[in-house]
């Protein structure tokens, strides 16, 4: 039935493509030498209240990218109107913490710019995790790893429960520094589901190429299809900026569900893309991550991640992540084990249970 439900997606959107005639482009270099191709849209459906969806196929995958009419409001739309446009669900009750987080969330909204596609020739992050040395103290593992520092939390690979959303606010940081060449010099801050026990990982945040390419971005991977980063390039990200980054996988829908909001501009991005989940859904960990995506890690100084939380297949309730067990912290060395030197350092996680800072080290 999945298998069934993807072809009719993709002829569906072939239909599209045929219609209007259009194609993907050729690459193109956008920042140095850090290489993107541009991507043309294959399709666009409209709604009857003037919003519209368009529609890429990217490496054969179904990516839509919802832009509500001018005026929106998510706060008086339906819960139909938010779930096609792509936004954070409102929580089922309409009192209490989470329903405040929401509206403070959904209430800096001003507009969703249209799509501006462009994909990383190299992917964010090309490898599962790696460790070497463990060590636990109580509920909290301490791991290395070549390219993550930050934290998550494992079920194990064995698990029958999952990880279904995941969030994160967060400052885009300023870079001071750089070593070598813009191009090899980039950072990714995201959230993620997957990517500790398999290849099989969904993410969405923002990222910075050298100095001052700040950029938006989401991706999914898996051991048989690495696929690259798709940026996008219509949500402005400066440093200084507010940022929520949020991601959901229907397991039973085969649909990844990201949501990308600039809280200082008001603007926002959201996608959903149309995944096997058998092939990209890995829901026993969830991910809070600062990443070195290159040769060199920047010097970004420091980042505090808030409002860790994210929800298990159990329960919709936001669970904090001081909260959640098997909680790996892990630390970016330049050997992914103890031995090396340590480049991106995660804190310990706050006291209200919801947030850590990581602080750069070194450059490699």
């Amino acid at each position: 039935m999945k298998k069934f439900r993807n072809v009719v997606a993709l002829l569906l959107c072939l239909v599209l493509t045929l219609s209007l005639g259009t194609a993907n482009a050729s690459a193109v270099d956008v920042s140095g030498n850090d290489s993107f191709k541009s991507i043309s849209c294959n399709g666009v459906k409209e709604f009857p209240d003037g919003g519209k969806i368009y529609t890429y196929i990217i490496n054969g995958v179904v990516n839509q990218f919802p832009v509500p009419p001018d005026g929106f409001d998510p706060v008086k739309a339906t819960d139909k109107e938010l779930e096609r446009y792509g936004f954070p669900p409102r929580p089922k009750a309409r009192s209490g913490n989470e329903y405040s987080s929401w509206l403070e969330l959904v209430g800096d909204y001003t507009g969703t710019p249209l799509p501006d596609i462009s994909i990383r020739e190299k992917p964010i992050t090309d490898i599962a995790i790696t460790s070497s040395t463990k060590n636990s103290t109580a509920s909290v593992t301490s791991i290395y790893s070549s390219n993550w520092s930050g934290y998550d939390s494992n079920l194990g690979s064995s698990s029958s429960n999952f990880y279904t959303q995941v969030q994160v606010d967060y400052t885009q940081p300023t870079i001071s520094a750089i070593s070598g060449s813009s191009s090899s010099n980039v950072i990714g801050y995201w959230v993620g589901l997957g990517g500790h026990n398999t290849q099989k990982l969904v993410q969405a945040g923002t990222a910075t190429t050298g100095l001052s390419d700040h950029w938006a971005w989401y991706e999914y991977l898996s051991a048989s299809h690495p696929n690259p980063a798709i940026r996008i390039n219509s949500l402005t990200i400066s440093p200084g900026d507010s940022i929520h980054a949020y991601i959901a996988f229907e397991k039973a829908n085969d649909k990844f569900n990201y949501y990308i909001a600039n809280n200082t501009t008001g603007k926002s991005a959201s996608g959903i893309v149309n995944l096997d989940a058998d092939e990209y859904f890995d829901g026993t960990t969830t991910d809070w991550i600062v990443e070195r995506a290159s040769t060199y890690l920047p010097n970004y100084g420091s980042i505090t991640m808030n409002t860790c939380k994210t929800t298990l297949n159990t329960s919709n309730t936001w669970l904090n992540i001081g909260n959640l067990t098997g909680i790996y912290k892990i630390t970016l060395t330049s050997n992914g084990a103890s031995s090396g030197t340590v480049l991106s350092q995660p804190g310990n996680i706050s006291s209200n249970n919801t947030q850590f800072q990581c602080t750069w080290k070194a450059y490699s």
